[in-house]
């Protein structure tokens, strides 16, 4: 037998095929046969419609499961959003101090092993994981942003058009980090603080045994009726949800899209890392120097460091003097009673504004003379420049301004003026500058007389009603008559100048978590109507997960005929490593498959936005969140088969 060129691995998986060759259906196939064979047989018009209508039947069940299927993962939330199990939500609580350790040893084995926890299956070289640690300022927030952008080249706040299981992992990451102080931060928006409130003192009917008065059997006594429901008046009330305290503003898409690319927020969020930073590492030491006597004995080292404690003492200021003119000099410095001050050279009285008034000069009992001062003068004077009798400066004004000035004169010689009271409302006359000389507006003074206007404004007041408003009212809308996804975008806009990472994810107000406090803090608890309702539709859209299909197919090794004629033992590591290639890639398939089934399951769970831990972990021990919890039996392996079956995620990893 002559040799053969087999093909490598490689031209092996460029051709690989999942079903085999491809094959039409049975209704197809008899369609063609009958129209070939039209002109031996009659065609059969019943059996052809029949036939069209299996393959409209056939692509309408298709359509129908892609529209389902949209349906699903439009109702999860975002295109990168996944839900996160209470282990992974551990994992984010630590990563802080990972990053921290990892940054004082230089080696980020810590930080691996929480991305690894997280769920997170890639490669990531030391040289990106190091920078964006240091540029994380040990916030674990921070850190997955940086890390989401040297590796994707984009970042967070960028939609992409798909995404794979690693950056829906950090993606989802970002949300669960800020979740809980986001909320914080929208109660504080919408003013939905906790109001105590002092519930009424309800009096509580006793029992009381009856008196012996008139005898023990003819006293009458009070027996509290017993019943198992409740009677109206217990009833509880349903509470209508509190005004929104602040305005909300609705903003156009481009106004979204430059909030939520703005970087400012990290700048903030490095800032308050920092302070917490110095807050958290305050040193508490105290470090004692032992004093010189114990250190050495020598009387002239303890007068050193005596004198050593002298020079590091301050000098005191005591020169004050009650008046601001008063200049010291001066001086060194003198030790008074271990205690340093400073000596005072000369003192000055320095010139004001005033002259002062001499009073004489009297003779001490000291024998010293001493200038008596009785006042001051103030100088220079302030005075008013005054025009002189035959000034012409009116004569200077043009001519048509005095025009005006006369006519506008009533009876009495004032101006008449219309309310105006000689205030001008209006510039007309401008001085000169450095640049220009002054000018006149010629335009404005020929409509000084305000008799027109005045009769308009009054003829305006009088056709008005008598309650007129103040102040225009601005249009308004009901925050219950809005959605809760325009609702929560209009809030995560407003809370964009704050450190938090939410308001700047793409889509980030369909997150089903904060839709869900949303709509409890605008519309309240949900009704009895509605709640049915929501139920029938969880049970619809469990009834859609059920027959959806969610395993993965194996990828057939295409040998053709030839190949496996010339095929020898030769060729085992080359069919081996093609094998194991193809199984590993069938594995990973299914394992991504059950991850995307965990998802759009989730988004069932209507009523349980904020599940407890508990929840949390009865869900994922059925529906895995992340590879490293699923299982798939091997099937050539009999020993790693469980006696139990097949599983997916434990309760305690």
């Amino acid at each position: 037998m002559g040799t053969f060129p087999m093909p490598t691995v490689k031209q092996f998986l460029d051709k690989k095929t999942i079903y085999g060759p491809k094959k039409d259906p049975v209704w197809v196939y008899l369609e063609k046969e009958m129209r070939a064979n039209a002109e031996q047989k009659p065609y059969n018009e019943k059996v052809g419609k029949w036939l069209k209508y299996l393959r409209d039947l056939k692509h309408y069940y298709h359509t129908e499961a892609k529209r389902q299927e949209r349906t699903l993962q439009r109702e999860v939330g975002p295109l990168w959003y996944i839900e996160l199990s209470s282990n992974q939500r551990e994992v984010l609580g630590y990563l802080k101090s990972n990053i921290h350790q990892d940054l004082l040893e230089d080696l980020p084995v810590r930080t691996r092993k929480s991305l690894s926890d997280l769920g997170i299956t890639m490669n990531i070289p030391k040289k990106i994981l190091l920078k964006a640690m240091v540029e994380s300022m040990g916030d674990a927030g921070v850190f997955i942003w940086c890390l989401y952008s040297e590796v994707y080249k984009k970042p967070p706040s960028e939609l992409r058009g798909e995404y794979d299981m690693n950056a829906m992992i950090m993606m989802s990451c970002l949300v669960f980090i800020d979740l809980e102080e986001c909320i914080k931060c929208l109660e504080k928006l919408t003013g939905s603080g906790k109001k105590t409130v002092v519930p009424p003192v309800k009096k509580v009917k006793k029992y009381y045994e009856p008196k012996c008065r008139y005898g023990e059997y003819l006293q009458k006594m009070y027996v509290p009726c017993y019943c198992n429901h409740p009677s109206k008046g217990q009833e509880k009330s349903v509470r209508a949800p509190r005004p929104i305290e602040t305005k909300i503003r609705l903003r156009s898409d481009d106004s979204y899209e430059n909030l939520r690319y703005s970087v400012k927020f990290l700048e903030k969020r490095k800032e308050r890392n920092q302070k917490q930073k110095q807050m958290e590492r305050v040193c508490n030491y105290k470090f004692w120097e032992p004093p010189s006597t114990l250190r050495n004995t020598d009387p002239k080292m303890v007068a050193h460091a005596e004198k050593l404690k002298m020079l590091k003492k301050r000098p005191k200021f005591r020169h004050k003097s009650a008046l601001d003119n008063v200049q010291f000099n001066v001086g060194p410095v003198v030790f008074a009673g271990n205690n340093p001050y400073y000596l005072l050279n000369n003192i000055c009285v320095l010139g004001t504004g005033y002259v002062t008034i001499h009073g004489g000069i009297t003779l001490l009992s000291t024998g010293e003379y001493c200038t008596v001062i009785a006042g001051y003068w103030k100088y220079p004077r302030e005075v008013e420049v005054h025009c002189d009798h035959d000034c012409d400066c009116v004569e200077k004004w043009e001519p048509t301004v005095m025009e005006y000035l006369k006519e506008s004169k009533c009876k009495c010689g004032h101006l008449y003026d219309l309310y105006h009271e000689g205030k001008a409302t209006e510039k007309y006359f401008y001085p000169p500058t450095r640049s220009a000389p002054h000018w006149f507006d010629k335009a404005k003074i020929y409509q000084l007389d305000p008799m027109e206007d005045f009769i308009k404004e009054t003829v305006r007041l009088a056709v008005q009603s008598g309650e007129e408003t103040p102040e225009p009212s601005e249009p308004g809308f009901s925050a219950s008559g809005l959605k809760e996804k325009d609702l929560l975008a209009a809030f995560l806009a407003d809370l964009s100048d704050t450190p938090l990472l939410i308001p700047h994810l793409p889509q980030a107000n369909l997150l089903n978590n904060l839709q869900e406090w949303v709509r409890k803090r605008v519309k309240g608890a949900v009704d009895p109507g509605l709640h049915k309702q929501l139920i029938l539709r969880s049970l619809r859209r469990w009834l859609w997960l059920k027959h959806m299909d969610f395993r993965g197919r194996a990828y057939q090794i295409p040998f053709t005929l030839k190949e496996l004629k010339y095929m020898t033992w030769q060729h085992r590591d080359m069919v081996m490593q093609l094998f194991k290639i193809l199984l590993n890639d069938f594995v990973t398939r299914n394992r991504l498959r059950q991850l995307e089934q965990s998802r759009l399951w989730w988004s069932t769970m209507t009523y349980d936005m904020y599940p407890s831990k508990a929840f949390l972990d009865i869900y994922f021990t059925y529906m895995p969140g992340r590879m490293k919890d699923t299982y798939i039996i091997d099937p050539f392996s009999s020993d790693r088969t469980p006696k139990f079956g097949a599983k997916t995620c434990p309760l305690n990893l």
